[in-house]
């Protein structure tokens, strides 16, 4: 099972699927906000990857493992 969690401002969001036909939607969901959310300046990453591997920037989504996060651009002022 993979986990797209999306820090924002309504907090933790957290989609769960894998390739199997019973999570179809879930996994177009999680498709389309990855892809929704790089395309507006987020920054997702590979996490908690296990056997000391570190965490790594991920661009595509059929490249996601276990766990990813999204966290969006920070705007300062």
């Amino acid at each position: 099972m993979k986990v797209l969690r999306v820090l924002d401002s309504t907090g933790d969001r957290v989609i769960e699927f894998d390739e199997s036909d019973a999570t179809l939607t879930a996994q177009r969901e999680a498709k389309a906000l990855f892809e929704c959310m790089l395309t507006s300046g987020s920054v997702a990453f590979k996490v908690n990857r296990g056997e000391g591997r570190v965490d790594e920037k991920v661009a595509d989504f059929n490249a996601l493992e276990n766990e990813t996060v999204i966290v969006p651009r920070v705007v300062g002022g």
